[in-house]
């Protein structure tokens, strides 16, 4: 990870100004994130318009878009407030290998895309896009704003599940890609995104006390993109079903995935609603390790 990063170095440092000849950080920083809200809403409309024609399969490049959404406002955070306090790193690591994964699968073959125009390069613009913020949310962690990384509450090392993840998929996977390989590179991914935001929420609670704002609405959009990702596996699982009329067992451990991602973040949500509704800032409860 150093690697990417003292590239990256590299490169960011060209054009830099100084921050403070910027004007006023809290303007730039509400109207960027208005503006964020508002190009998602007409990139929406332009995909409903242009890009589908009313199937239901949209609602998984609707997961990818709401994703990238989230963590371009997690950037902008990052980029405004100039630092990266209660953001795991661990958390970024695996979301880049999540997406190495994924995007090895999507980009070469289409078993497992929305099978509307979405998913000829809408879909994986989502999730190149997402793979590109989360780089830079990693330079910003251990290069720009690397004094204000609370390394010693990022302790969760989900990475070590990843063999794992691979034994599963090697044993358990669907063939709507047609490939042992690609299929099983694909359900690597989903295992992984199973488990990619445990470092995050575990650091959160070690944390415990307020959560900045658009922390919350990162998490919540990374709720809501994997809400839409289980409503359209559980209307399309059963296509993965053996055509020998066996158990459909690589569907049913989709749905699995996709439930255990729901209930891993749903105590998270249950605060972020509650403070939502009642117009405070998010507080997570406090653990003592």
């Amino acid at each position: 990870m150093s690697a990417i990063v003292d590239v990256m170095d590299c490169v960011m440092s060209i054009g830099c100004k100084d921050p403070e000849q910027q004007c006023s950080m809290q303007t730039r920083y509400r109207a960027s994130t208005c503006a964020a809200y508002g190009f998602f809403f007409i990139a929406v409309v332009v995909i409903m318009h242009k890009f589908t024609d009313g199937d239901f399969s949209v609602v998984l490049t609707m997961s990818s878009a709401v994703q990238c959404l989230g963590f371009f406002l997690l950037s902008q955070k990052v980029k405004f407030q100039r630092t990266v306090a209660g953001l795991s790193s661990r958390t970024l690591e695996m979301y880049v290998i999540f997406f190495m994964f994924r995007l090895g699968s999507t980009l070469f073959k289409n078993g497992y895309l929305p099978i509307d125009r979405s998913g000829d390069y809408v879909y994986q613009l989502g999730d190149i896009g997402s793979l590109l913020i989360v780089l830079n949310l990693l330079y910003a962690i251990h290069k720009r704003h690397k004094d204000t990384y609370q390394a010693e509450h990022d302790t969760l090392e989900a990475w070590k599940a990843l063999p794992a993840c691979i034994l599963l998929a090697v044993f358990v996977h669907g063939d709507l890609n047609n490939s042992p390989f690609f299929d099983t590179v694909w359900t690597v991914s989903l295992w992984l995104d199973t488990i990619t935001m445990l470092p995050q929420l575990w650091m959160l609670t070690k944390l415990g006390g307020q959560v900045e704002s658009l922390t919350s609405h990162f998490v919540a959009a990374l709720i809501t993109s994997r809400i839409c990702s289980f409503a359209f596996w559980l209307y399309g699982y059963k296509e993965i079903a053996p055509l020998n009329g066996g158990a459909n067992v690589a569907g049913y451990a989709i749905i699995t995935a996709h439930s255990l991602q729901l209930l891993l973040c749903a105590d998270f949500m249950y605060h972020y609603l509650k403070a939502r509704l009642s117009s405070k800032q998010l507080v997570l409860p406090t653990i003592d390790v």
